[in-house]
């Protein structure tokens, strides 16, 4: 019963479905004449094509999730020509909620710990549901001179195709500048722990005044001690492959190979 629930609630969210309509008799007749005269046909006109009429034949049709658009049509965003907008990358999401699920319903922690699993479990939920959300809400886009955060205008996150790209209502949090970069301002860019494994999109820029930059800090340790541009991380919520591509073909500058293609043969 749980399994046919859960392939159910699954297929609502992300895919199709089926479900047996009762089309009226004037569609029934039009289809029965288009066979007679075209062969064997298995669609039929929709509700709004034909008045509704009572009838006590039914046919099976497909029904398709409102979240199909938003999760499969990634060729539907490219709202400029002379944009492009990176693909969509769920991944760490998943992740994080595969982590939450096994934490919460599966792993058994002997002796007291149970309490730091549920406090762990509820964290991956909460930060997955976070990454998510920004996930289906930022578009990384590169346009003729810079790369860009953007934030679609959907009301409604991943109930259709992206109907617009604005700039990121907020700033950048660290900053309090715009999510806009030059690409001749780049000085590096990477992904952790790897390409092939994106968690973290990395990039350093000197587009940022110096007295505006910060270095930050792990304890005591600071995180970069070069004086050579202002560092920038964000999860991997859009295509890392992408991302690479269009990085390299932008000539955004790169020391050393991206993590995970250092003994790729040329």
């Amino acid at each position: 019963m749980k399994v046919s629930f859960t392939i159910a609630a699954l297929a609502a969210v992300v895919g199709t479905t089926t479900a047996f309509l009762q089309p009226s008799q004037l569609q029934l007749k039009l289809q029965h004449e288009h066979e007679a005269n075209n062969g064997i046909d298995f669609g039929f006109l929709t509700a709004a094509q034909a008045p509704k009429y009572s009838s006590t034949s039914l046919r099976m049709v497909a029904i398709r999730s409102p979240f199909w658009h938003a999760a499969f049509d990634g060729k539907e965003k490219k709202l400029d020509s002379e944009e492009f907008i990176v693909d969509r990358d769920f991944s760490v999401a998943a992740f994080l909620y595969v982590d939450s699920a096994y934490l919460l319903l599966i792993h058994n922690s002997p002796g007291n710990y149970a309490e730091v699993d549920m406090i762990g479990g509820l964290f991956h939920l909460w930060f997955g549901a976070f990454i998510g959300k920004q996930t289906m809400k930022t578009r990384a886009v590169f346009n003729k001179d810079s790369f860009e955060l953007r934030s679609v205008t959907n009301k409604y996150l991943g109930l259709e195709a992206d109907k617009g790209l604005v700039p990121k209502e907020r700033k950048n949090y660290v900053l309090g500048t715009e999510n806009k970069w030059k690409y001749d301002s780049f000085v590096n860019y990477d992904f952790f722990p790897s390409i092939n494994l994106p968690i973290l999109v990395y990039f350093k820029e000197t587009q940022t005044p110096k007295e505006m930059q910060i270095k930050g800090s792990l304890g005591f340790k600071q995180m970069d001690r070069r004086d050579n541009g202002q560092m920038h991380w964000f999860p991997a919520y859009a295509n890392a492959k992408q991302l690479r591509e269009q990085f390299d073909a932008h000539r955004c500058q790169k020391i050393g190979p991206v993590h995970g293609e250092e003994f790729k043969k040329n």
